[in-house]
């Protein structure tokens, strides 16, 4: 009876906690003025369930270990939280100290020579581009500029204005430099933001840190960017929460050994002469896609979690021909739920989804 009282808690805590990340990943990865990784524990009984909430990119992340030591937990969490602070202050787009902010400044004039960690980034970014067909691309700043993203605009862009900020993107316009590790701006105006790519490329530095340190059984939750293993415990896999248009859940899908990322304009958006405009913009149309397509969200299951994220922006921006497509020939078989503002519910690909939230 204790052990089945145990799973029941597994299950809810799972199921509860992720449905609230999922409203969390809404949210651009970055906020202004975010702070680096900090965090309390929740749990730190030995061979028990052990659980931090920490704050990075000015994200709520969570991380649940099971069946797992204090002492094992607080050296893992040591080094997640070190190396999440490092990412922070080479990826926030938001703080002018950064590594992406010190080449968004210096690269229109210069040849700027990025870090390994931000190469392997870029090098991330030119993939997904690649592959996307330009739907993901880390160039899209100028957008996010015009529609009001960076300063209150009140007026609804003009033609004009939206042709000279689509000149301004395109991950082809930046000279790079692979011997150096060098990076240049092609044309004027031109900004680095890996606001779609960055959760993910962290919930990969944190599934090889939890690999490091023998870990067998975990969730780690990078503000909605989710990877569990096959096991909770004794309980095998997890129910992860889909969110609906109106806010609830919509279903869970099962997942174990698999990453899970969701991309919506449920929560980061502008009002421009009383039209809602979400954050994701399309960089082949320079449109935002809540003005393009009727989608309120989208939820990928694939095995490699920085493409998670890249593949969730993608199809949210690309819609279903795109999903079906990554379906056939992404990596990794990437699976789909996607979510139209009316409800509907379409499904790409093997997803373990259904739709009782119970």
């Amino acid at each position: 009876m204790e052990e089945q009282g145990k799973a029941q808690w597994a299950r809810i805590l799972a199921t509860s906690l992720i449905a609230l990340s999922l409203c969390a990943l809404l949210l651009r990865f970055f906020g202004s003025g975010a702070q680096g990784a900090s965090g309390k524990v929740e749990g730190t009984k030995p061979g028990a369930t052990y659980s931090r909430v920490f704050s990075v990119f000015n994200t709520e992340c969570r991380v649940t270990l099971y069946d797992c030591p204090q002492l094992a937990g607080d050296e893992f969490f040591r080094e997640l939280i070190s190396e999440m602070g490092r990412l922070h202050s080479t990826l926030n787009v938001f703080s002018a100290d950064s590594e992406v902010s010190k080449v968004n400044a210096s690269a229109g004039n210069e040849d700027v020579v990025c870090s390994p960690l931000l190469w392997d980034v870029l090098m991330a970014s030119k993939s997904a581009w690649q592959e996307s067909e330009g739907l993901f691309d880390v160039t899209v700043g100028p957008l996010l500029k015009l529609w009001g993203f960076h300063a209150k605009r009140s007026t609804w862009p003009t033609e004009q204005e939206i042709a000279a900020a689509k000149a301004q993107i395109g991950f082809d316009k930046l000279k790079l430099d692979e011997s150096r590790r060098s990076v240049r701006f092609g044309v004027d105006g031109m900004r680095l933001d890996f606001g779609g790519i960055a959760k993910g490329y962290a919930l990969g530095v944190a599934i090889d840190i939890a690999k490091r340190h023998g870990l067998k059984s975990y969730l780690i939750d990078l503000g909605g960017n989710i990877y569990c293993t096959e096991r909770a415990g004794a309980r095998k896999g997890f129910r992860i929460g889909v969110r609906s248009p109106d806010g609830g859940l919509c279903g869970t899908i099962a997942a174990a050994d698999r990453c899970i990322a969701s991309s919506g304009n449920y929560e980061r958006f502008r009002v421009i002469g009383g039209r809602k405009v979400g954050h994701l913009m399309n960089p082949l149309t320079g449109l935002p896609c809540s003005a393009e397509s009727d989608w309120a969200g989208v939820t990928v299951v694939v095995g490699d979690p920085t493409l998670s994220d890249v593949y969730s922006t993608t199809v949210f921006v690309g819609g279903l021909e795109t999903a079906r497509k990554l379906n056939a020939s992404g990596s990794g078989r990437p699976a789909f739920v996607m979510v139209r503002n009316n409800g509907k519910i379409e499904i790409v690909g093997d997803v373990a989804f259904s739709d009782a939230v119970d």
